[in-house]
């Protein structure tokens, strides 16, 4: 079911393109988890959680030039993350708390 004008599916191909494009900057990973709160061990085990998903796209969404450089390299729009994160948080509940 489409919501947001994304599939789950879709809104789940974002978040984890996002994590794949944070995991390859040692540092953004880095801040990324100190501020979730994960290890990489825990990392694992969450990763196909919706709300974990979509507290990492939040995470990309406080950073303006990291947004930018993320949906540039992904042919995406910032649109498309806020809408992912919609889908994958309806109630808008998930955050990293970066801001």
């Amino acid at each position: 079911m489409k919501q947001f004008g994304l599939t789950p599916e879709a809104s789940e191909e974002i978040a984890i393109k996002a994590l794949t494009f944070l995991s390859n900057d040692a540092e953004l990973m880095g801040r990324f988890l100190s501020l979730s709160g994960l290890d990489p061990a825990q990392l694992r085990a969450v990763i196909g959680e919706p709300s974990f998903l979509a507290g990492l796209l939040d995470f990309m969404m406080t950073d303006d030039a990291l947004l930018l450089s993320f949906v540039s390299n992904h042919a995406l729009s910032p649109e498309d993350v806020i809408k992912a994160k919609q889908v994958l948080d309806p109630m808008g509940n998930a955050s990293t708390g970066a801001l």
